[in-house]
């Protein structure tokens, strides 16, 4: 996935117009409800619970998904309450991939915080969005306003619409 998205990447740099150069760049997301309620599934090749520390490690083609969030890679570590009835946070660590069913990030980690519904991207993070694509050091999105933060080493493409 992460070869596809560099390739789909280096082909809008090729064809675009314009390529712009910032610090820190603001993203708007494609609306979407993020519901709490809806059930999580998590799949990998193993699992191993560590009780003491109310989490569970996921490893080998691990994922998680609730609704049109998914978040993948090969290590995925999921926090939950002192109760066990939630989850407060999840890690994920190398080849990590994102997406809210419209976009697609990836990057080498990232941590999805549940309650505040922020999700941090970091290491050659790269969003692709329809065939516009963003890329830097790190991403910060919040799904409760459908914003976000490139920073670092931003370079952005934006293919121009032709009207045909």
């Amino acid at each position: 996935m992460r070869n596809l998205s560099r390739c789909l990447l280096a082909v809008v740099l090729l064809g675009s117009v314009s390529l712009a150069h910032a610090q820190g760049t603001g993203i708007a997301l494609s609306p979407i409800e993020v519901d709490g309620n809806q059930p999580v599934e998590v799949t990998s090749d193993s699992l191993t619970v560590e009780q003491d520390s109310n989490s569970a490690t996921f490893e080998g083609n691990a994922r998680v998904v609730q609704g049109n969030l998914i978040f993948s890679a090969n290590k995925i570590r999921v926090h939950y309450n002192a109760a066990q009835s939630a989850i407060e946070r999840i890690e994920a660590t190398t080849d990590v991939m994102f997406t809210n069913g419209t976009e697609i990030a990836e990057a080498q980690s990232g941590t999805y915080i549940v309650g505040s519904g922020t999700v941090n991207l970091a290491g050659d993070v790269v969003l692709v969005q329809g065939v516009n694509a963003i890329s830097g050091d790190a991403l910060s999105l919040d799904l409760n306003t459908n914003r976000g933060t490139m920073n670092g080493n931003v370079k952005t493409v934006f293919v121009p619409k032709t009207d045909q």
